[in-house]
């Protein structure tokens, strides 16, 4: 995860609560959207969107890796779904990665980009977790997956930025 998104989480990743990790991405995310969208201000939003787009795919990373596959048994139909929608805001961010936060297009997209993610959001948290709460998996171990995806993560994104 970048530096400033480190933070998101006070006291490191709960490799005994995964499901929680998960859902402070989801908090941290919907603060950064509120915080491009009630701002009128240029550089607020060039920050919180810079910061929101890199935790998002940074969040998928770790939910396509890790997640997705160690849950699947719960709801694989869901899981599926879930994918689905990582594909569409992947093309967005994708599509928006080549413009400046001041092309007109960008808030367009970028609207685009929280609206779909918010969505997401409330379809993981309302309809898999309970799901994967109520599979009986281990989650220690796959909170212990998480964090080591997260640690390689970070050490990549340090190599490649020295």
């Amino acid at each position: 995860m970048p530096s400033d998104a480190q933070g998101r989480r006070s006291g490191g990743f709960p490799t005994e609560q995964p499901l929680e990790a998960l859902r402070a991405d989801h908090r941290f995310v919907k603060q950064l959207f509120e915080r491009y969208l009630g701002s009128s201000s240029m550089e607020v939003k060039k920050e919180a969107s810079r910061e929101a787009l890199i935790l998002v795919q940074a969040h998928s990373a770790l939910e396509e890796s890790v997640f997705y596959p160690a849950v699947q048994q719960a709801d694989a139909q869901l899981i599926n779904h879930c994918q689905q929608e990582h594909q569409k805001v992947d093309q967005l961010v994708e599509q928006i990665k080549s413009m400046h936060a001041d092309d007109p297009r960008f808030d367009e997209l970028f609207r685009q980009i929280a609206t779909s993610v918010t969505h997401h959001i409330d379809e993981e948290e309302q309809q898999l977790f309970p799901k994967v709460e109520q599979a009986k998996l281990d989650l220690k171990m796959l909170g212990t997956q998480m964090q080591q995806f997260e640690a390689n993560m970070v050490a990549t994104q340090a190599r490649q930025s020295s």
